[in-house]
């Protein structure tokens, strides 16, 4: 019984860490563009780590939902992938209309 408890609560951890991942990037993205609060030291750095963590995120978020498909890992899906092009598009983006 106490097993199963334990892992039903590894799973529901790794769900809502599989959330709070992108959106504590999404914020530090945000102050980035933005210039939110003076904290201006980081620069581009949360677009650059952004798909690794993302990619660390959708793993959570795949095996909870492998474990247990619930509403949070679905959604740790979806914002993880979103997130995780978000850069790339970004940065193709940026190129194409203020590239050289």
């Amino acid at each position: 019984m106490e097993n199963n408890t334990l892992h039903q609560n590894s799973i529901k951890i790794s769900s809502f860490l599989s959330i709070l991942l992108p959106t504590v990037l999404i914020v530090l993205i945000l102050n980035w563009l933005f210039k939110i609060t003076p904290f201006q030291k980081l620069q581009g750095m949360p677009l650059l780590i952004t798909p690794p963590i993302c990619l660390v995120g959708f793993f959570l978020a795949y095996t909870s939902y492998k474990k247990s498909s619930s509403l949070t890992a679905k959604l740790g899906i979806a914002f993880n992938s979103t997130l995780f092009l978000l850069p790339f598009l970004y940065w193709t983006l940026g190129t194409a209309i203020f590239g050289t």
